[in-house]
């Protein structure tokens, strides 16, 4: 079976178009790069007309959820991860509720897993994540660089103690970001490697595999058991590039770290179908079994669903 460990926000018009705004809508460095049109902002009627200007551009872009559903299939994904996250006590803005997620996966339990969002900020952060895997959530979604906080934060460890007491996994952003509110390297693997320690139970899943560190995650990756890494935000296609910097993901990932490799297209974020992703994936120069892990089976067995 194929997983897409992260496929991207709920098709759900209000969570999506959230989701959707908060890059080019509210993180200042994003639209810069990232937004084409969308005017620079500076006042707080400025942020909050980009906000609502991005939210509304993206109402075109919501699937339904029959078109969710056949995207999927047609990239022959048998199961797919959803999320959202929760960071409005920084940003000031809304996200979705761990609620849309759950009821989502209620519907299609065969399809789907969700992974909620809990900000720690919040003094009942661990509270959160209860609620979460009492909605029936498989794990929930940090952004360090959204909730400013670094990754080895005492905030962020209330939550990364109650998920290993629960035994779910954490999604924790990794590698660069654009934010001009957060330092650039708020995702660097060390931050990884000293969670990984003080957390020896908790199962991570360094999201976007830490580039352009991603010589660094592999060494974090290879010490700490519990340690994963996903493909979500890049195109496999450019991974053999010549100093692409992916080309320790390819040694390591085919070799003593095949089993921790995950495969996501988070296609919302890079407008590309999954089943193009799944395609470029098969595409890499990987062992016939390796591929498998990578496409499914390591990402079955993080989740307990062999």
């Amino acid at each position: 079976m194929i997983v897409d460990f992260l496929a991207g926000a709920v098709p759900d018009e209000d969570a999506f178009t959230l989701s959707e705004a908060v890059t080019n809508g509210r993180l200042r460095g994003y639209a810069e790069h990232f937004g084409g049109t969308l005017k620079p902002a500076r006042t707080h009627a400025e942020v909050t007309e980009r906000w609502q200007a991005a939210r509304e551009a993206a109402r075109g872009r919501v699937p339904s959820e029959e078109d969710f559903l056949r995207m999927l299939a047609d990239g022959g994904i048998g199961l797919a991860g959803v999320y959202t996250e929760s960071f409005g006590s920084r940003l000031g803005v809304p996200t979705a509720d761990n609620g849309v997620v759950a009821d989502f996966v209620k519907r299609h339990s065969d399809k789907v897993v969700g992974f909620g969002g809990v900000d720690p900020w919040e003094i009942d952060a661990a509270r959160t994540v209860d609620e979460a895997v009492e909605l029936g959530l498989s794990g929930v979604v940090l952004s360090p660089f959204k909730q400013q906080l670094l990754p080895d934060d005492p905030r962020m460890a209330r939550v990364y103690g109650r998920c290993e007491a629960l035994g779910v996994p954490v999604l924790l952003h990794t590698g660069i970001n654009w934010s001009l509110d957060a330092a650039y390297d708020v995702g660097h693997p060390r931050y990884i490697d000293a969670v990984a320690t003080a957390f020896p139970d908790l199962k991570l899943v360094a999201l976007h595999a830490a580039w352009p560190w991603v010589e660094d995650m592999m060494m974090v990756t290879w010490r700490h058991e519990n340690v994963y890494v996903d493909l979500s935000a890049h195109r496999p296609r450019t991974f053999t590039r010549p100093n692409s910097g992916w080309e320790s993901l390819l040694q390591f990932g085919n070799r003593q770290l095949a089993d921790k490799v995950l495969f996501a297209s988070t296609w919302t974020l890079l407008g590309v179908p999954p089943a193009d992703l799944v395609a470029e994936v098969r595409a890499l120069p990987l062992k016939d079994d390796v591929m498998d892990k990578w496409l499914g089976g390591n990402a079955l067995r993080l989740l307990g669903r062999e």
